[in-house]
């Protein structure tokens, strides 16, 4: 099953839910869920991807059953529609242009407005966040859900140095070009979340918890989110 097809499926056991469960409480949520905010290079998608790896393992744990990763995949799902897939490939990319230039795109190129592609993208995930059992990366997500009680908020950042190592096999040996990827894409990350919750992405009381990846592995990042899923499934947050 591809990861569009999990995120389809999981959409599809949101719907059975709604149908089947007692109204969910709009203020709080059914489950915990993990929000990661990072700088590029800083581990965001290896944490996910650990996170969801050790997840797996305690399945056995009804709170550890269905859950389910959103990042990419939710970018990807929308732009199956027609309607809105003419700017997707720059939010796979997390780059958010002025709305001038987003204006000027329109005319040139036709399509849709990124910001319909957002909005329609944050009433997906706020959707899934009232549901929880979700690991979102980026894309708003903090912000987006700060509001829902049952939400564990990651921060990742780390040198630059070690973040161009990490970026070096994606986008190539050249050292300058990699910085300069990383600079558009933190820069990118900012003005999203400026343009939509007026909010700067590196505020610290923005986030439950931040951690310098040259400094704390992602295994032990991911290990400490088990330990605060745990607590506030308890109430013990």
């Amino acid at each position: 099953m591809t990861e569009i097809n999990k995120l389809a499926s999981f959409i599809d056991s949101l719907h059975y839910h709604e149908k089947n469960a007692p109204e969910i409480d709009l203020k709080k949520g059914c489950f915990p869920f993990v929000t990661i905010s990072r700088q590029a290079g800083a581990g965001g998608n290896a944490l996910a991807v650990a996170l969801e790896g050790k997840i797996q393992t305690l399945h056995a744990d009804p709170l550890f059953q269905g859950w389910q990763l959103c990042g990419q995949q939710l970018c990807q799902m929308i732009g199956q529609d027609p309607a809105l897939k003419a700017v997707v490939e720059s939010l796979l990319r997390t780059e958010y242009h002025s709305q001038a230039e987003d204006m000027l795109s329109q005319l040139i190129y036709g399509g849709s407005s990124q910001d319909l592609v957002v909005k329609k993208m944050f009433h997906v995930m706020r959707a899934f966040a009232l549901h929880g059992k979700v690991i979102f990366v980026g894309r708003g997500s903090t912000l987006l859900t700060r509001d829902l009680p049952l939400g564990i908020h990651v921060r990742l950042e780390a040198s630059m140095e070690s973040r161009i190592q990490r970026m070096m096999p994606e986008f190539g040996p050249d050292e300058k070009n990699v910085r300069r990827v990383i600079e558009e894409k933190d820069k990118a990350k900012a003005v999203l979340v400026k343009t939509f919750f007026h909010k700067n992405v590196q505020d610290p009381l923005l986030y439950d918890v931040q951690f310098n990846t040259d400094r704390v592995s992602i295994e032990e990042v991911a290990d400490l989110l088990i330990a605060m899923i745990c607590r506030k499934a308890s109430g013990n947050s």
